[in-house]
């Protein structure tokens, strides 16, 4: 398959693609070490938060990042795009989950804390999915109309999703746990952020390529010239790429980046 000539930027997803059991896949490591001598621009484009995904960046060197589901777009330090939550979504439906008895989890874009202490039944939840460290800020509810907010996580059961859906339009909810899920913009996706990166940097979505296993990487399937799905990824995230690789575990990104001729 004669790709290179045409695959000029990598994009790869974090959870169940670069990142399995709380550890970088070491094959997949090794893949993307060879892009990034090769100068070939790769960018992670997750639903974690900066600080949530920096870790893995560095541990990569991998210098460009779309976070929140394409909420925030950086090329190192420096900003290329941003869309937050408006100041009345995030009081609304921080009014009401503690109406509600229901615990969240407020993030920046640099930052991440809560209210009220996280109770201690949730913190497996957040170790499972290697979640930064926490802080808890009683006084930064004063605060909340002066920064931005990219995300909120909540710890809730399903029957509440549809709930909040109805009383905030303007979001979506998005469940990752039985217990827990994200609130993200309903205008968000991860393909907007790789658009404004890709513009940023001069090249076409049709020679770009996005590895990925959710349906949160869907969009970025339709959008970019070339895409892959995980060999671990749902039927339907499957369907929507142009290729299955192998499963994560497996080392599924280096054999994609193979399969493209990249490395």
């Amino acid at each position: 398959m004669k790709t290179k000539q045409r695959v000029k930027m990598v994009f790869l997803d974090i959870d169940g693609t670069l990142f399995v059991n709380g550890h970088i896949v070491p094959k997949s490591a090794a893949a993307v070490a060879k892009l990034v001598q090769n100068q070939i621009p790769v960018a992670v484009c997750t639903g974690r938060s900066v600080i949530h995904a920096k870790h893995v960046q560095d541990a990569l060197g991998i210098p460009y990042g779309i976070y929140f589901n394409g909420g925030l777009v950086k090329a190192g330090d420096r900003e290329i795009f941003s869309l937050p939550f408006s100041r009345e979504v995030v009081r609304g439906i921080l009014t009401a989950a503690e109406r509600r008895g229901i615990q969240t989890i407020i993030h920046t874009h640099d930052h991440a804390f809560t209210l009220q202490p996280i109770p201690a039944e949730y913190l497996p939840v957040l170790a499972s999915y290697d979640f930064p460290p926490i802080t808890c800020e009683p006084g930064m509810a004063g605060r909340l109309d002066q920064i931005g907010v990219f995300q909120l996580n909540a710890f809730m059961t399903a029957e509440w999703d549809d709930v909040f859906e109805r009383e905030f339009p303007e979001c979506y909810v998005y469940r990752w746990h039985e217990r827990a899920v994200d609130f993200q913009r309903r205008k968000s996706d991860k393909s907007i952020g790789a658009m404004k990166l890709l513009a940023h940097l001069g090249i076409a979505p049709e020679d770009a390529v996005h590895i990925g296993d959710g349906g949160n990487d869907i969009g970025m399937f339709r959008t970019m010239g070339y895409s892959v799905a995980m060999g671990n990824a749902s039927d339907e995230v499957k369907r929507a790429a142009k290729w299955v690789t192998s499963r994560a575990d497996e080392g599924g990104v280096a054999d994609a980046l193979a399969h493209l001729g990249l490395i």
